[in-house]
């Protein structure tokens, strides 16, 4: 077998390594759920999970309605994906959590 058949073979097999990480999150507008990103797409990705998780949480305490007084202000569904826009596990659970789910 040549090396670019092996390669192929290897590339379709193999646990790809996510290019980066995003946090998806809901909100209302206009009284309708619209999903965003944070970063938006097309900006530069975060490069650890860790680092999306905890600023997933950050957005999550600071955008709760008791905090913000403003229904419309408040976050929901806050999760983290990555650059494929799938899901990541939790950190520190391991399972697909979401920050104030709705």
């Amino acid at each position: 077998m040549k090396i670019i058949e092996g390669l192929t073979i290897i590339d379709a097999g193999w646990i790809r390594k996510p290019a980066g990480f995003r946090v998806k999150y809901e909100k209302l507008v206009d009284g309708q759920r619209v999903t965003e990103y944070s970063p938006p797409e097309g900006s530069a990705l975060l490069d650890s999970d860790v680092t999306a998780w905890r600023y997933a949480w950050k957005l999550f305490m600071a955008s709760r309605s008791d905090k913000a007084n403003i229904q419309e202000a408040e976050l929901a569904n806050i999760h983290v994906v990555n650059d494929a826009d799938a899901k990541v596990k939790y950190y520190a659970t391991n399972k697909y959590d979401l920050f104030n789910p709705k």
